[in-house]
């Protein structure tokens, strides 16, 4: 069963350090000149952004080439399995904030190339709070495992056809792909965060694609 997830834009933090760590600024502050930048692109955002998800659990099992079968098709991904080790049940899931921040970023970038890069790192932020708010929404993230996007890894790009899909993610949430093979509207998120019956013995939440963890237990 496919659940369909909207959020009004006040309900999700947009944390001001993971806007910055967009810009570029890794623990330092934005200095004067973008930060009332940030402020104004902000509220712009908060004016248009569309959060919305589609998502559904469905079991999943190693198949005989070491690679994931879901119940949708079969995944030949080595870091997909170690992600998904010993997990009997999968959340597959699409996000997006929207058509209307998507034609934000495109306009505010011909405005000024340093308004665009703004915009287009708060739409980073935006998109990867709304990620975590859908992990707290499945149930008790201590036995989530880490989400994991096509792309990442060994799982390829090409699997996001699949997911889409299976999700129906045009109808419910108006996400597709381009003739590229990129997401559209952009800041759009697919990912599959596995559920297992031991609790999570990974520190990082965000998901695979911002750790960089050395000697990790699920690769």
């Amino acid at each position: 069963m496919i659940k369909i997830i909207t959020v009004a834009p006040d309900e999700i933090e947009i944390k001001q350090s993971a806007i910055e760590e967009y810009l570029g600024y890794f623990g330092a502050k934005a200095d004067a000149v973008t930060l009332p930048l940030i402020e104004e692109c902000r509220k712009e955002i908060l004016e248009c952004i569309d959060f919305r998800a589609c998502i559904a659990e469905v079991g999943c099992c190693e198949n005989e080439n070491g690679g994931i079968c879901l119940d949708f098709m079969q995944i030949n991904s080595k870091s997909l399995a170690g992600n998904l080790k010993n997990c009997e049940t999968a959340f597959v899931f699409a996000a997006t904030t929207g058509t209307a921040l998507h034609r934000l970023i495109a306009k505010n970038s011909l405005i000024s190339p340093l308004k665009g890069i703004v915009t287009d790192s708060i739409g980073s932020a935006a998109i990867e709070a709304f990620c975590d708010y859908i992990n707290k929404s499945i149930g008790d993230t201590d036995y989530l495992r880490p989400r994991f996007s096509p792309g990442y890894g060994d799982l390829s790009l090409g699997c996001q056809i699949a997911i889409l899909d299976f999700l129906e993610a045009k109808k419910h949430i108006g996400l597709a792909l381009t003739d590229g093979g990129m997401l559209t509207p952009v800041k759009s998120v697919t990912a599959i965060l596995g559920l297992s019956k031991e609790k999570n013995k990974c520190r990082n939440k965000k998901g695979c694609m911002v750790c960089n963890r050395i000697n990790c237990p699920y690769s």
